[in-house]
C-alpha cells in the first residue's frame, strides 16, 4: 500500500490527466493512492489512449448537441406536436355548431355534445321504430283475425252448398263440381 503525501498525489494526477486527457477531479474521486501510483509508472500507455479519448469525448459531446437540439426543439411550443395539436383541438372546440362538428370529423373525432345528440337521435330512432313495429304487429293480428273469420265463414259457406248439392243433386254431381274445381 503507497503512502503519498496529498501533495505528491496531486502531482501524480496531474500527469494522468496530461498523458490521459481524462479530468482531474475524476481522476481525484474514483482513483486509490495505490491505483494514482500504478497508474503513473505508465504515463506513456495513457498517452498512446488519450487521442482516442479525445476522439471518443468529442463523440459523446456531439450526440450529447444532438440530443439537446432535439429537446430544445421537442419543447419548443412554435415546432412542439403536442402543443399544436392542443392548439388545434381548443381551437376545434371554440367553433360551434356545423363548423365545430365538421373540423372535428376531418380528424376523426367527435365532440361529446354531438355524440350525445346523436346517441339521444339515435335512442329516439329506435324508440320510433319499436313503435311503429308494435303498431304494424298489432294490425297483423287484427288483420289475421278478420281472415280467419272470413276463412271459417267460407268454409261453412263450402259445406252448406256441399250438403245442398249432394241432397238435392247427388254425390256424383258433387264429386264432379269438386274435381273441376280441385276442392278438398
Amino acid at each position: 500500500m503507497a503512502d503519498i503525501s496529498k501533495k505528491e498525489r496531486d502531482k501524480l494526477i496531474k500527469k494522468l490527466r496530461q498523458s490521459s486527457g481524462i479530468a482531474q477531479y475524476a481522476l481525484d474521486a474514483k482513483m486509490s493512492d495505490d491505483q494514482v501510483v500504478a497508474a503513473s509508472k505508465h504515463l506513456e500507455v495513457f498517452k498512446l489512449l488519450k487521442s482516442a479519448n479525445d476522439y471518443n469525448r468529442h463523440c459523446q459531446a456531439q450526440k450529447t448537441k444532438t440530443a439537446n437540439d432535439k429537446l430544445k426543439e421537442f419543447i419548443n411550443p412554435s415546432k412542439s406536436e403536442i402543443f399544436q395539436a392542443g392548439k388545434w383541438l381548443f381551437n376545434a372546440l371554440s367553433k360551434n355548431g356545423n363548423e365545430r362538428k365538421q373540423t372535428l370529423l376531418e380528424k376523426e373525432i367527435v365532440h361529446k355534445t354531438d355524440y350525445n345528440d346523436t346517441v339521444t337521435g339515435m335512442n329516439d330512432t329506435i324508440s320510433t321504430m319499436i313503435e311503429v313495429g308494435d303498431e304494424a304487429r298489432d294490425e297483423a293480428k287484427i288483420t289475421i283475425q278478420i281472415l280467419e273469420k272470413r276463412i271459417d265463414t267460407l268454409k261453412y259457406q263450402l259445406s252448406q252448398i256441399q250438403e245442398y248439392i249432394i241432397n238435392n243433386y247427388g254425390a256424383s254431381t258433387w264429386k264432379i263440381i269438386k274435381d273441376t274445381f280441385h276442392i278438398s
